[in-house]
């Protein structure tokens, strides 16, 4: 059960938001608690988020998932605290940010606690030439592993930054973009672009998929095939 969430993240946060309305709609269903309270209870939270100082958000988004935290429900809130257009961009920018200071942490800082950390999660560090370092960080990229197990391992097999920033941007952004859109329609009522968000978020996950499979396909190949 734990390898399906790791690998199909989005699709879990997805179904965990629809069991979440849906345990609403009971729990509303058993009390006295009517649509009314609802609204109030959701229209109390989003004028709440849409309060915080924008540089707070935007060091939730670069810091918090160095510590494994996980980053999609902050995209969730930046779509309500932003609105669509600003979100995208703000939220693109902190998490080049994040991946920036995890390279600069996975590299230089704490090179040696996190590769035992990284260990410890049993995922390998594999070795890279400058001739494999973008087939490297893009299979991490789709690997499903969390986001920040996906820098560290990226930092501590040393990839060249520049390939590292642009591909995992590259691989994230659609995510990213799918995540703002079904927040912030979502959490606003808005029945049309939630579902235009979700949509996002599936073809994020069945391209993913795709690659992590075929890649999959491809190693189990060319292990079996005869050598000499």
């Amino acid at each position: 059960m734990k390898d399906w969430i790791l690998k199909h993240r989005v699709m879990s946060l997805v179904a965990l938001l629809v069991l979440g309305g849906t345990c609403l709609l009971i729990l509303l269903s058993l009390t006295d608690l009517g649509l009314d309270d609802l609204r109030a209870f959701f229209d109390y939270w989003i004028e709440e988020i849409r309060s915080w100082p924008a540089i707070l958000f935007f060091l939730m988004v670069a810091i918090l998932p160095l510590f494994g935290f996980p980053v999609s429900p902050l995209f969730i809130i930046a779509g309500v605290r932003f609105g669509i257009a600003w979100a995208i961009p703000f939220s693109l920018a902190a998490l080049a940010s994040n991946m920036i200071l995890a390279y600069w942490i996975s590299t230089k800082l704490l090179h040696q606690l996190i590769q035992r950390i990284v260990l410890r999660w049993e995922y390998s560090i594999p070795k890279v030439s400058r001739e494999n370092a973008n087939k490297l960080i893009f299979v991490v990229r789709v690997s499903g592993a969390p986001l920040f197990l996906q820098n560290y391992i990226l930092g501590l097999a040393s990839v060249p930054f520049w390939p590292y920033l642009i591909i995992s941007m590259a691989t994230q952004s659609l995510v990213v973009i799918g995540m703002i859109v079904f927040g912030e329609s979502f959490l606003s009522g808005n029945g049309g672009k939630a579902l235009a968000g979700i949509a996002i978020l599936v073809i994020a996950t069945v391209a993913l998929s795709y690659f992590r499979k075929r890649y999959a396909q491809s190693k189990a190949g060319s292990t079996d095939s005869p050598v000499g």
